[in-house]
This record gives structure tokens, sequence and C-alpha cells, in this order.
């Protein structure tokens, strides 16, 4: 019984991180940093920004999937609430927060180094 709630919510907190990244895309979209958008120069920019996310989650806990992805951009989205960030233009928060929706639609990522899915540790 445990375990199938464990299940569950895993699958409640996967669905919900994933209707947070889509509004969060549609909001970069809205504002013209959308990923079909994106011109080859910035989508090397945001390229590198996901590359640096994905080493992040991967360091920090050894998983890239949704719920992580989501809840990194959300600590994005508090400092650059903090600093007055308004999502427009391609600056650093705008192309960072691009890239974990890049990430979120690529799928699980290998963890660096091993070869391996994360999802197989889930």
């Amino acid at each position: 019984m445990l375990r199938a709630m464990s299940g569950w919510l895993h699958v409640w907190h996967e669905s919900a991180a994933r209707r947070e990244l889509a509004s969060l895309a549609d909001r970069l979209s809205r504002a013209g940093v959308g990923l079909g958008a994106l011109t080859p120069g910035l989508l090397a920019r945001v390229d590198q920004h996901a590359a640096a996310v994905r080493d992040i989650l991967a360091f920090s806990g050894g998983r890239v999937d949704v719920v992580e992805l989501a809840g990194y951009a959300r600590g994005v989205q508090d400092v650059a609430a903090e600093s007055g960030w308004q999502s427009a233009g391609t600056d650093w928060f705008a192309l960072r927060l691009a890239a974990v929706c890049l990430l979120a639609v690529a799928g699980p990522v290998l963890l660096p180094g091993t070869g391996l899915d994360p999802s197989l540790f889930s």
C-alpha cells in the first residue's frame, strides 16, 4: 500500500512539474525566448546554459528529471524576482530558464561519466 502511494505521489509531482515547465515555456515564448524562435547563436548560448544546469543538478543529487528541473527553475525565478527582473529579452535569466525548458523537452539525461539513465534509480 505504501509503495503504491509513493508511486502515485511521484506521478503527481512529475505531472505538476511538467505543467509548471510548460507554463514557463509559454511565458518565455511570449517574451520572445521560445525554443522554436531562437536564432542559431542564441540556441548555442541556451545549450551552454543547459549543460551547466545539467551538471549542477547531476552533481548535487545525481538526478536530472522534470521534478528537479522545475525546482531549479523556481529557484532561478526567485532570484530573478528579487533582483527586479522582468521576463523580456535574452539576458542570463531568460536564457537559463529557456535551458531548463530545453532539458525538460529533451527527456531523461544521462549521468555524466556513467552512461546510465538516472530514471533507472527512481
